[in-house]
């Protein structure tokens, strides 16, 4: 070592371009050559090709014969000779055909991960990573089997693998090959030594073993040649191993560069800090005194509290001594930012927690009175640092770093690593840096372990700032060892020992982390400290010796001397050979403990005492909890698949096929008897008339199928509709097949098309020229025939129309416009009409001559009628006496010059078609249109209507059909009217197939409709109420059969088992054996889609799902987590992509259906029929009884009759409400929670079931969020307090009695009662209503209205939905989402704490809300209350809205396709803006561009041209920025003429045109207004308005928009 710094020109600096330019391997673990490659070798463009150095190819054969430990320097490429034998050892076992495992142990959790991604990375085996924080303490043996038999490596901590190996999940016999990183801590008591000793040395067939590390001596040092080599013997034994190393150490130093190193002397310490001292111990004594002083009984929490206190003073004094009394300063505001939150803690504990808040405080004050200048005052004057050390305000270490920073000078790309031995050192100095003036321009931070203390770093946190020192945005990086031993770091051009290394191995690695050429490695040390220097001589004189020693072993002949095992007492389980030992006891007891009942006010723990039980543990030494057998308790899936149940799965189900529609008439020449069903339709405008049809089947429809009444919504009326049963009707061989020509003419005329391509030429032909059989299917066989208008019940076919329909059919038939050219050989054009008169007498005569006939002009006005040339069918509006065929085309004489100059032009070029009289006058008719959906009612405001087209048409190509308007009228309410017969058809078959033949519960088929539909369904219903109900119904039924059944379990088995019963995957499995995805509605109603029988789709979807039947067999190739497929969208076959959650919520939606329409016994019907085993026996409800009635219950009747009057319901049983009333901390047989289980379920049904019968108009959303505030622990707490049942509570927790006397406190404070108190509500005092209620129940022999009876008193008032209060975050995220605005969330772990950050973008102002607790949802909640108040005093609020308000918004989808539209009804809030907000937004200009840098602007990648791409990308765009979002307002645009729109691709025709408007705006820049082009639909127009937006942003300097 040199003995002082060299002070000149600093060759360390690198260029960021050159960091950058390192290749992608450049992350590379532990292996230099990917950091520095060897010219020498060959390029590897495939990183599973490995190519290794001389030097490794020779450990690498070595290790291939014998177990090997490799002694090679740190980047010496110790993991890719690893990476080698583990390729060589899978090749042989893949070979030898016997399943082998190969196990990679890495000490820490930052190794395992870098480690796996290297092994997945270099070869193609299946690779696994395994630690502790992936809750594999919870795994069984199915777990375990499952990983071994889909992985062929795996990387894991030793822990797990010794944990894995003791409970005999895991066995030494296969595995084949044991890597072991950093072998060097296989000493002791770790876990790799004990993994040896326990499992490897007492294996018959031993796996290989390769160890890897700089060195094999851990010690603090070794004494002589002859102490070293007994270190290495002992590791060499442990890990049955032989050391090897290279002798030759050139060819290494060539690759692996050495860092330079120096050592850096700094002053003792000259500041007397006596003084201080004795106040800051004399301050922590007395406080220390105090808090154990308040307290008589010290729980584990106050422990912890006692015990922080006891490591604040330590970590005070260390900064003291070490850094000065700056640093101490920082430690202490350290220590205050890290205090527990005490918000909802008891009293007693907010007291101690207080002592030690002023115990910080007191101490920062002393400190305070030492720095006169005060610590910022100091830090921001530029001072001369060298005066701050006689003052004690920084240590003469400490100077020394900022020197040392100095060297480095302004150029801030120099990359350091500085070691510490403590957390807070690295925090401290973190901190003190950044306010360091002169060393502003370096990036500080700092770097710790996964450990427990309250000042380590979070995982997400640590690994961002691993990355940050990794790419060079954070220059000086302080670190605890955590990145001595193989963490992926940079090439550091520096590493700075600021605390010495304790160990020759600390020595070593952190040395190694310098990897950079001409890198420099400075130890910091005390001028004239003897120890400290005969600390760094022996650990250097250890190095020499060590590597001497590993040298000049002779491994050729010595073997590793035997391993001194000794005896153990341990236990081993006979059945597997899971054991467990003296050391691994008390964890195991630990982990028994938790599966124990337990709440907040008590904790089971271990006693120990001597005394024999059995029957805890299972065979593999896991604590045991017993769940029912296939056999005990039908409930459990058998292989339930993953994802299965959860909404991310998506699976391919098929359609019922709808018994009630099939026919077998179709190929029938004779009379057939059908079933008829009437429809009736009254519209509410009197005007109106609709015809009467009727409906004719082979089936019979149940009752509540064949007789409905239901509401059809047109635009701005609304059709009711009535059907009903009338008998049999008889239809003869004729009259059949005028039905079926009737159906199929009009059906394909209105909703298809009559003329179709001919498959064989381009020539159209009339679709039933020829045999029409195709059209008919046997499972869809019905008619739908019109009928006569009669002012009496009396009905009759209307016959008249329908030979009218056949005449026609007939005449379409013969004519041969359709089929041939339009003219013959001579010339002669061939018109359709029969009458040839003079264009003359055309204008006298009072008759219009149409193609089949002349009718008199009068009699004109809603007459249907067919173009004969588009097979299309109109109604006459008017005669346009003023025009004819040769008045201009487009109507207007004054435009530019059009296509056609008249009508007759267009239809002689157009059809080839030769008017024989144009100068009769146009007809204004009304087109047909598609069909709507006219099941759903909406808000007129918010419905669009389009406009309806008409048409302009010489008589003469029309055909007239007397057919009465008013069933061309009818016939638009068809689809929908026959779309919710279908449905019903389908909700009767299911219920059929429930009561299997019994009529016991007959449950309306409109409630199992409910049950079977979804929101995507677009209905004025789903599922989703019932589902709610139902939920509570399977909790209460599961649990309540469970209760009865087990009397021997203690809540938390019960708990577990109704939880595996009653979960989605569960009731997934029971759903989908029971076939009910094939009856679940999850697509909208798409009417054009519609099709009677005898109609051919104009939509059809041709399946391309694989599957030739209507059901999807059950395959894992029809399941997917694909987010692009498409859900609720049909083939023709009826098969579509279902969420996998569906079918279990659907299962949930029938059980509350039934529990609606039958009560529990229907309910538990149709359970039963599930597979569901929740049978509630009379009998083991006397069992319970009798049980109890033979125990004796020790309170005094005094205060029985007290607490009964409380309650008004008097016990039969006395020990029901003895067992209710008794906590676990009493130690007795019984407690409440058996109880508990019982009446939380019983409660959470009859509060939901209250909430369904009470708010039938609110959105399940809604009825959810009642629920919600309804049952809970806070919510029954107060009934306690409220009713004095908590004075009857049998306990024997100080703590309990403290909790109570706080939150009763708390509750006699509130202001209103319906908030509740601010406290926390104690666990127990909720759980001791909930076990009063399940008492109550068992009492009655489960009587529910009983225990409602007693219940809705004590209960009320239950909450509305006027009085409903959202938690914070959500209320917020309500709000944001009304106002249009994002949240950025940002939460970061410190200790024990999580601090969260919650910031809002308003036009003007960007508002921030902070919040801290324990858990990461507690601290959002109040970071979220503390945004919405600062919302509320900027008068931004939600408000209540009454029950008539309509939503009015229009949301837009990315398809062109039916997109589910959520069918709930808003909910009844808005939000309640401040006046001024109204008022009229200046427009951004230019000038806004100046306030912002290049380096604020944000940058996206090319905007996609697909439909929703441009709006997609401008969301993204605000959702970054926390921008508002963009408004949309689109104008609509006729024309008489068609218009092209678009251009390639997109290019589109039609009659009208869309053009949107859009509004951005953009904080502190104002309002941008643009204006898209025009296109053919609404969202293309918002896309395109998008686009111009984005691109007038990135001129405004506002955005880069990638190529």
């Amino acid at each position: 070592m040199r003995s002082e710094h060299n002070n000149g020109v600093n060759p360390l600096k690198r260029s960021f371009s050159q960091m950058s330019s390192d290749p992608p391997d450049a992350m590379a673990v532990d292996n230099n050559d990917l950091f520095e490659k060897d010219p020498s070798s060959p390029p590897c463009s495939n990183p599973k090709d490995l190519v290794p150095r001389g030097y490794q190819l020779r450990v690498y054969e070595v290790a291939k014969k014998r177990n090997t430990i490799a002694v090679l320097d740190t980047g010496g490429g110790k993991t890719m000779i690893a990476v080698m034998l583990i390729k060589d050892v899978a090749q042989a076992v893949k070979s030898s055909g016997n399943k082998k495992l190969i196990i990679f142990l890495a000490p820490t959790v930052h190794l395992v991960h870098q480690q796996f991604d290297y092994i997945k990375l270099h070869t193609n085996l299946e690779v696994e990573q395994y630690f502790g924080a992936r809750g594999i303490d919870g795994w069984n043996l199915s777990c375990w089997e499952k990983e071994i038999r889909e992985h062929e490596v795996m990387v894991m901590t030793p822990q797990v693998l010794l944990d894995a190996l003791r409970k005999a999940f895991l066995s030494l016999k296969m595995v084949c090959l044991i890597i072991i990183d950093e072998c060097h801590h296989a000493t002791g008591n770790h876990p790799y030594a004990k993994i040896m000793k326990e499992f490897y040395h007492k294996c018959i067939n031993k796996p290989k073993i390769f160890g890897m590390t700089a060195s094999p001596v851990v010690r603090k040092g070794v004494s002589s040649a002859m102490d070293c080599e007994g270190q290495i013997s002992e590791l060499e034994s442990i890990l049955d191993s032989l050391i090897c190393t290279i002798e030759d150490r050139k060819e290494m130093e060539a690759h692996v560069p050495s860092a330079k190193e120096y050592c850096r002397f700094y002053n003792p310490v000259v500041f007397s800090s006596l003084d201080l001292k004795e106040k800051i111990e004399a301050s922590w004594f007395k406080f220390d005194s105090l808090l154990q002083a308040s307290v008589q009984e010290m729980d584990d929490k106050l422990k912890k509290l006692q015990q922080r206190l006891s490591n604040d003073h330590a970590k005070i004094l260390h900064c003291l001594d070490s850094l000065g009394l700056i640093c101490a300063s920082e430690a202490i505001k350290v220590c205050l930012e890290n205090a527990p939150d005490t918000t909802d803690e008891c009293e007693t504990y907010r007291k101690s927690s207080l002592l030690c808040k002023n115990f910080l405080e007191e101490v920062l004050h002393v400190i305070g009175e030492s720095l006169p200048l005060g610590d910022h005052n100091f830090l921001d004057s530029e001072v001369n640092y060298l005066n701050a050390v006689p003052m004690g305000y920084i240590s003469p270490k400490l100077f020394e770093l900022i020197q040392l920073f100095q060297s480095f000078g302004e150029d801030c790309q120099v990359l350091c690593l500085i070691f510490v031995e403590r957390i807070v050192t690295a925090k401290v100095i973190e901190r003190f840096l950044k306010k360091v003036h002169c060393l502003s321009h370096f990036t500080v931070s700092y770097l710790t372990g996964s450990s427990t203390s309250v000042d380590a770093l979070a995982p997400k946190m640590q690994k961002e700032t691993l990355e940050s020192f990794r790419s060079g945005k954070v220059n000086l990086l302080f670190a605890t060892d955590v990145l001595e031993e193989g963490i992926d770091v940079p090439s550091c051009s520096y590493v700075v020992r600021f605390d010495l290394p304790k160990t020759v191995q600390s020595y070593i690695q952190s040395r190694g982390r310098a990897r950079q050429n001409n890198s420099q490695f400075v130890t910091m040390l005390e001028r004239g400290n003897v120890e400290q220097r005969d600390q760094m001589f022996k650990i250097i004189r250890s190095e020499y010796l060590m590597i001497n020693t590993s040298v000049n072993r002779d491994t050729n002949t010595s073997l590793p001397k035997a391993c001194n095992i000794e005896e153990t007492n341990s236990y081993v389980v006979d059945a597997t050979g899971a054991s467990v030992t003296a050391d691994s006891s008390v964890g195991l007891i630990k982990q028994y403990c938790e599966k124990l009942p337990n709440d907040e006010s008590y904790t089971p723990k271990p006693s120990f005492h001597l005394s024999i039980s059995e029957g805890l543990l299972d065979n593999h030494l896991l604590p045991l909890v017993e769940m029912p057998s296939k056999d005990d308790n039908n409930m459990t899936s058998k292989d339930s698949d993953s994802g299965a149940g959860t909404t991310k799965r998506k699976e391919l189900h098929g359609t019922t096929q709808l018994r009630a529609l099939s026919g077998s008439w179709a190929g029938k020449l004779d009379s057939t008897i059908f079933h008829a069903y009437k429809f009736d339709f009254y519209c509410n405008i009197v005007t109106e008339v609709y015809s009467g049809f009727v409906l004719l089947l082979e089936s019979k429809l149940d009752d509540d199928v064949g007789n409905l009444e239901l509401n059809l919504y047109l635009v701005s009326k609304m059709v009711k509709t009535s059907v009903s049963s009338c008998g049999y009707v008889q239809l003869d061989a004729e009259q059949m097949m005028k039905a079926r020509c009737f159906q199929e003419f009009l059906f394909n005329g209105l909703f298809g098309r009559l003329f179709v391509r001919s498959k064989s030429s381009e020539l159209r032909e009339f679709l039933l020229q020829n045999d029409t059989s195709s059209l008919w299917s046997a499972s869809n066989m019905y008619l739908l025939l019109p009928l006569e208008s009669s002012p009496t019940d009396q009905w009759k076919i209307n016959w008249m129309a329908i030979n009218a329909c056949c005449f026609a059919t007939e005449f379409l038939k013969r004519n041969s416009l359709l089929n041939s050219e339009r003219h013959d050989g001579n010339g002669d054009n061939k018109s359709p009409s029969k009458t040839f008169l003079h264009e003359t007498d055309c204008k006298v005569e009072n008759v219009i001559h149409f193609a089949n006939e002349s009718v008199d002009r009068n009699i004109l006005k809603n007459m249907v009628v067919l173009a004969v040339h588009t097979g299309r069918i109109y109604s006459i509006l008017e005669l346009l006496n003023d025009t004819s065929a040769e008045s201009p085309f487009d109507g207007n004489d004054d435009a530019a010059q059009p296509e056609y100059a008249s009508f007759a032009e267009y239809f002689n070029k157009k059809y080839q078609i030769v008017l024989r009289y144009p100068g009769q006058p146009l007809l204004l008719l009304k087109q047909s249109h598609n069909p709507h959906n006219l099941l759903v009612s909406f808000c007129d405001e918010g419905a669009y209507s389009k406009a309806r087209f008409r048409a302009y048409m010489p008589p003469e190509l029309l055909l007239r059909i007397d057919v009465p308007i008013s069933v061309l009228k009818s016939m638009y309410l068809l689809p929908s009217l026959m779309h919710r017969i279908e449905t019903l058809m389908s909700a009767s078959q299911l219920r059929e197939e429930i009561n299997c033949g019994s009529n016991k519960f007959n449950i309306s088929s409109s409630l199992i409709l409910e049950a079977l539909t979804t929101l995507r369904c677009c209905e004025s219903f789903s599922m989703e109420r019932l589902e709610l109900l139902g939920d509570s119904v399977l909790k209460y039924a599961v649990g309540c059969h469970l209760f009865l059944r087990y009397h021997e379990k203690n809540e938390g088995q019960l708990s577990a088992q109704r939880s595996l019963a009653v979960r989605n995957s569960t009731l997934y499995k029971l759903g989908t054996d029971r076939k009910l995805q094939l009856y679940i509605r999850d697509g909208a109603f798409d009417p054009r889609r519609w099709a009677a029988p005898g109609q051919q789709s104009l939509r059809p979807v041709p399946c391309e799902c694989g599957v030739d039947t209507l059901e999807v067999p059950p395959d894992p190739k029809f399941q997917t987590e694909d987010p692009k497929i498409k859900v609720g969208k049909c083939c023709d076959r009826g098969h579509r992509w279902m969420g996998s959650k569906t079918i279990s919520d659907c299962l949930e939606a029938l059980v509350g259906a039934y529990y609606v329409d039958g009560g529990l016994p229907a309910a538990l019907h149709v359970m039963k029929w599930l597979g569901i085993d929740a049978e509630l026996d009379p009998a083991l409800v006397v069992e319970a009884i009798n049980r109890a009635s033979v125990q004796s219950y020790a309170l005094q009747t005094n205060e029985i009759n007290i607490l009964e009057s409380k309650l008004g319901y008097n016990f039969s049983i006395k020990f029901f409400l003895q067992e209710a009333i008794t906590h676990t901390s009493l130690h007795e047989s019984f407690c409440y929670q058996r109880l508990e289980f019982l009446g939380d379920s019983v409660l959470d049904l009859l509060i939901t079931r209250y909430l369904y019968q009470k708010h039938t108009d609110i959105d399940p959303g809604e009825l959810t969020d009642l629920r919600s505030a309804s049952v809970n622990n806070d919510n029954f707490a107060q009934v306690a307090v409220r009713h004095d049942l908590y004075k009857h509570l049998q306990h024997s927790s100080t703590k309990l009695v403290n909790q109570i006397e706080e939150y009763i406190k708390s509750f006699n404070s509130c202001n209103t009662p319906s908030s509740g108190p601010d406290l926390k509500s104690p666990k127990a005092l909720g759980d001791l209503v909930e076990s009063i209620a399940g008492a109550i129940l068992v009492d009655s022999k489960l009587n529910l209205d009983e225990v409602w009876r007693i219940f809705e008193p004590l209960l009320s008032p239950i909450v509305t939905p006027d009085k409903l209060v959202l938690p914070p975050h959500r209320e917020l995220i309500e709000l944001c989402d009304s106002l249009g605005y994002f949240i950025k969330e940002n939460c970061i772990t410190k200790g024990e704490m999580v601090h969260a950050e919650l910031r809002l973008q308003l036009d003007d102002v960007s508002l921030v809300g902070e919040g801290h607790d324990q858990n990461r949802k507690a601290a959002k909640g109040k970071a979220a209350s503390c945004l919405l108040k600062k919302l509320e005093e900027r008068g931004i609020k939600r408000r209540k809205q009454g029950p008539n308000n309509c939503s009015n918004s229009n949301q837009t989808t990315d398809d062109d396709s039916i997109q589910p539209v959520s069918q709930k009804k808003q909910k009844k809030t808005g939000i309640q803006l401040p006046a001024q907000s109204t008022e009229a937004l200046p427009v951004a200009d230019d000038s806004s561009n100046k306030a912002c840098s290049h380096n604020d602007i944000p940058v996206i990648p090319a905007i996609s041209t697909k439909k929703g791409g441009p709006r997609t990308c401008l969301y993204e765009l605000c959702r970054r920025q926390q921008w508002p979002m963009p408004t949309f307002t689109t104008a609509e645009n006729k024309y008489r003429a068609q218009m092209e729109f678009g251009a390639g691709a997109e290019k589109r025709k039609g009659f009208i045109g869309f053009t949107s408007k859009i509004t951005l705006r953009v904080p502190n820049s104002g309002v941008i207004e643009c204006e898209g082009d025009e296109n053919a639909d609404k969202k293309s127009s918002c896309d395109s308005a998008a686009y111009v937006m984005l691109h007038e942003l990135q001129q405004r300097g506002q955005l880069i928009i990638g190529e």
